[in-house]
């Protein structure tokens, strides 16, 4: 009996090798079926053909910056006494690779823009067009207005409004027609689709001819505004130009708002006008559900050069679609600084990615900057990173 269970095991198993070395012989031969093939065509076929559902994913990175608006000192460096022209392109070097990078990228655009001046800085602030031409040339999609909107009444709003759309930049919570101020910006990447309605907390006591011109911050109007893009997009990301100028904290009045807000329906709240950042959470809804809100990302380029108003970020965030359903996947922040040096004996501005640019001075790469600069740099970083770290709601400094 030994014997035969055995020789049963032998032949067994000259009989697998036969049959593997079959295989691979066809196989290998040019006209005869692969294996693949083989196998596809047995009569065990709908084993191997039993389908595997497929997971669909899209994701889009979007990247949100502060408040971009010039003060004197800003239009006076950014101007050419040869050429009599403007020319910004030179501020946003450093940080234009966030934007181009990005799939939709937005920020908070201070005064009003035209093409002639005389340009002016605080308290009523007209700009030249050059700088809304660098903004479309590094990638900028949506500017959420300010509270600086009708500094120059229904002209200023209209010119303005025409010189974004020109560039193909989404104006959101200023508007020049009644039309236009009843659609919400909806940005898609194939399947997913994210909306990025704003409002504005005022006008600074300058009048708003017609209510439709200013999305202002009505609890009854963002409500319905939620439960309209709720059924025009997957994630509706809500824009708050609130807060006490200069407060490094948020008020109790935005901490309300920003859960009466998430408590509509919003899916992520960012917030600006305090002119300094503002620390980050997590809020949870009346239904239960988590909402990121940043109540101030601070200043991105503006001339303000006092401790704290310097200072800005870039918030980069992941939003994620997988089989329907959609979600913050990631968010974190870049620590910028508004550098202001001497370029051929001219006062110049450059927003620097902070970190990126501590480790270029260091490696004196960034010979622009001087050491006064290096310490100051050195000390907004340092200031804004134990401000906004915070790793118990999953929000920390970006490393890319």
């Amino acid at each position: 009996m030994k014997l035969n269970g055995f020789l049963q095991i032998v032949i067994f198993l000259v009989i697998v090798v036969l049959v593997i070395g079959g295989v691979f012989y066809l196989s290998t031969r040019s006209t005869s079926p692969s294996a693949t093939e083989l196998v596809e065509n047995s009569p065990m076929d709908f084993i191997f053909k039993e389908k595997i559902p497929e997971i669909k994913k899209t994701e889009a990175v979007i990247v949100s910056v502060g408040d971009i608006f010039m003060h004197d000192n800003n239009l006076s460096a950014a101007y050419d006494k040869t050429t009599q022209k403007y020319n910004f392109d030179s501020v946003f070097s450093a940080t234009k690779k966030y934007f181009q990078e990005a799939d939709v990228s937005t920020n908070w655009l201070g005064a009003v823009y035209s093409p002639k001046g005389p340009y002016l800085g605080y308290p009523l602030f007209k700009s030249p067009v050059e700088l809304i031409d660098t903004l479309q040339n590094i990638g900028m999609d949506v500017a959420f207005r300010t509270n600086h909107t009708m500094d120059f009444g229904i002209k200023g709003l209209n010119e303005t409004s025409q010189i974004l759309k020109d560039r193909n930049i989404n104006q959101v919570a200023g508007y020049a027609t009644e039309e236009s101020s009843k659609e919400i910006y909806v940005y898609q990447k194939d399947d997913l689709k994210v909306s990025f309605p704003g409002y504005i907390y005022g006008m600074n006591g300058l009048p708003i001819p017609e209510p439709w011109m200013i999305n202002l911050i009505d609890l009854e109007k963002i409500k319905n505004d939620i439960a309209k893009a709720k059924t025009q997009s997957d994630f509706v990301v809500v824009a708050l130009h609130f807060g006490n100028e200069y407060q490094r904290f948020p008020s109790a009045w935005q901490k309300d708002i920003a859960q009466q807000v998430a408590d509509f329906g919003a899916d992520m709240i960012i917030g600006s006008h305090p002119h300094v950042i503002q620390p980050a959470d997590v809020l949870t809804t009346i239904d239960g559900r988590k909402v990121f809100v940043a109540y101030g990302l601070g200043n991105f380029y503006c001339g303000q050069r006092e401790q704290y108003t310097d200072a800005g970020m870039v918030l980069r965030y992941t939003i994620e679609k997988v089989d329907g359903k959609t979600s913050l996947k990631d968010v974190a922040y870049v620590p910028t600084w508004v550098a202001q040096y001497k370029e051929n004996g001219k006062t110049q501005f450059k927003v620097l990615p902070s970190k990126e640019y501590i480790k270029l001075y260091e490696e004196k790469q960034a010979e622009f900057l001087s050491l006064v600069n290096y310490n100051r740099l050195k000390q907004t970083y340092k200031e804004t990173v134990e401000h906004l770290d915070n790793p118990a709601i999953g929000f920390t400094e970006y490393h890319n």
